[in-house]
């Protein structure tokens, strides 16, 4: 990995707090031999002034701006391996391509692992993707994400304020997103190193919150 890979890893790092919802990530797989490091901020967005206004008052699922970091590296032409930090934690996560990885259509399963670093709990989350590649350099996908662990959004807090993770209970939790993967022609596999070679829009609609709302996410990788 070269010294400006390992740059971004250590930026993205530092962001990897938050909710589970969005996880910007297509439905293709990588390709034998290939890797990708990714990272991104999802956006919560209430869908009515009064929701938010509750949500504030009451504290109960107030999402809060959620970074998130992924790796990937292919282990075979239809397998990829990596890590995923998100939610407060890190784990390890396994993206399996249903379809050929030739076709422009994309059909994926993943799962990831993940170890929630306050709490010292485990959790874990699944996926369902689907998508198709417009061109070469385009992808459009939606994907269903459920998974189990540590509720992170409603932490209890103690008499000082601070939150009490050994309090936590852990929760079900699922959601619909859809986005855009798109390969930049003057990424920086080809033009300065410093720029991304792509970019991830998605928007993630959570199924389990008490309110109404939508998280728009914004992400870029390298590879």
């Amino acid at each position: 990995m070269t010294t400006k890979h390992a740059f971004h890893t250590a930026v993205l790092l530092l962001l990897s707090t938050g909710c589970y919802y969005g996880s910007l990530q297509g439905a293709r797989t990588l390709g034998e031999n290939r890797y990708r490091i990714g990272g991104g901020v999802g956006l919560p967005a209430y869908l009515s002034s009064d929701d938010r206004r509750e949500a504030d008052t009451s504290g109960e699922d107030n999402l809060p701006v959620s970074p998130s970091l992924s790796f990937f590296t292919g282990a075979a032409r239809r397998m990829d391996l990596g890590l995923a930090a998100y939610g407060y934690g890190i784990g390890p996560q396994v993206r399996v391509a249903l379809l050929d990885p030739g076709f422009r259509a994309a059909i994926s399963v993943s799962a990831c692992a993940n170890y929630v670093i306050p709490a010292k709990v485990i959790g874990g989350r699944a996926s369902l993707a689907a998508g198709y590649l417009l061109g070469r350099d385009l992808e459009l996908y939606g994907a269903w994400d459920a998974g189990y662990g540590p509720d992170v959004i409603n932490v209890p807090e103690d008499s000082t304020g601070a939150r009490n993770w050994s309090e936590m209970k852990d929760s079900f939790y699922h959601y619909i997103r859809a986005g855009a993967v798109y390969a930049l022609p003057g990424g920086g596999g080809s033009g300065s190193q410093w720029l991304p070679d792509g970019v991830t829009f998605e928007f993630a609609v959570p199924l389990d919150l008490r309110w109404n709302m939508v998280l728009a996410g914004l992400g870029v990788f390298f590879q």
